[in-house]
């Protein structure tokens, strides 16, 4: 074992021993990192990022390193993620936790002190005038489909969302809701036991310079659907479907998914495998038995589990019995279960030219 491992060996020990004394634990929290970039793409280095509760209080704040990069311990419910786990959500096994170990960067004591008791604050959401503020996203992408995309209203108590706040010397503050793209449960060693612990990544923060016209914010399309594509629309029994998807993938963490399209008239199911970078495609057969007329097509990703590779079909029923395939509902994105935060849609038309 090298002098880092053993550092971070050390530091891992040392942030259970603190929780402890804490009277909390390491899966009291979500562990959830992000990043705060400048207009340019380029890292922000001593940004102080503070994200708050329903009632508008501080659960923790900290300042990013020299990569912009920060760590911060978030309650599962100021996610609006339930304590409940799914048993879908992605598991990742290793001997040290990479994601606690960043918090060596600092936020671990802000994080006690917020699980003891959330700091008190004024709202700089509502003086902002959160979803109605120039510059501030107020509504997302949920729905894609073959002619474009839908948008609805991020709301604040949807799962994975969290008001932000964030400022740097020389830059407008970004003041926010930020959703989290990716979760995951990471198991890991310390004290000579196996622990367990909640991570998740939220998008980053775009800073803009206080001289230019455009405003801060917090956004990104990882882990989306931006296009779809049925090909041919319209068919008749005995011809090749083929469905095509660009799903766009993270830059971290590593993000296998799977992704599955869904007949919401039969119910049935085709697995699209990768074709290319941050492509997915699948071709059916449309059988003498399949209903005629039009039939929405949907596609979903889910996390893909290391000792499980490839589709799950709990995994599916979960996702069928919460109503995330089903075009009469509206899509709302739960990271717990499911891994893309849109769904698409596609009208396929079945036509029987013989019945003329």
């Amino acid at each position: 074992m090298n002098s880092i491992t053993t550092r971070v060996h050390a530091l891992i020990v040392a942030i259970v021993v603190s929780l402890a004394c804490a009277s909390v634990r390491a899966d009291d929290f979500v562990w959830t990192s992000g990043r705060v970039l400048d207009s340019a793409g380029n890292p922000v280095s001593n940004a102080m990022v503070a994200v708050y509760d329903s009632k508008n209080r501080v659960v923790d704040y900290v300042k990013t390193d020299a990569k912009g990069e920060y760590t911060l311990a978030i309650p599962p419910s100021a996610l609006n993620l339930s304590r409940r786990r799914s048993g879908f959500v992605h598991q990742v096994s290793r001997s040290v936790n990479q994601a606690v170990g960043n918090l060596a960067s600092g936020p671990i004591k802000a994080g006690i002190r917020a699980a003891s008791g959330a700091v008190a604050a004024s709202d700089p959401l509502t003086r902002a005038g959160i979803g109605a503020a120039v510059g501030i996203a107020t509504n997302i992408v949920d729905v894609v489909t073959g002619s474009g995309a839908k948008r609805s209203p991020l709301r604040r108590t949807a799962p994975g969302v969290i008001a932000i706040k964030a400022v740097a010397e020389g830059h407008k503050d970004a003041i926010s809701l930020a959703r989290v793209y990716w979760v995951q449960e990471e198991v890991y060693a310390a004290g000579g036991r196996s622990q367990r612990a909640v991570v998740a990544w939220l998008d980053p923060v775009k800073l803009s310079p206080e001289n230019a016209a455009g405003a801060s914010g917090v956004a990104s399309d990882y882990l989306t659907f931006t296009e779809a594509r049925i090909s041919p629309g319209i068919v008749e029994r005995g011809q090749e479907v083929t469905l095509s998807v660009t799903f766009r993938k993270a830059p971290e963490p590593r993000t296998p998914v799977v992704v599955v399209a869904r007949n919401a008239r039969t119910g049935q199911k085709y697995g699209m495998d990768p074709v290319g970078p941050d492509r997915y495609e699948c071709r059916f057969v449309v059988d003498k038995r399949h209903p005629l007329n039009d039939q929405v097509i949907t596609v979903l990703a889910y996390p893909e589990q290391d000792v499980r590779p490839g589709r799950n079909p709990d995994a599916e029923r979960a996702i069928e019995r919460a109503g995330h395939w089903d075009p009469k509902r509206a899509f709302v994105y739960d990271p717990l279960l499911l891994a893309s935060r849109n769904r698409v849609e596609l009208t396929l038309t079945v036509v029987d030219l013989g019945r003329r």
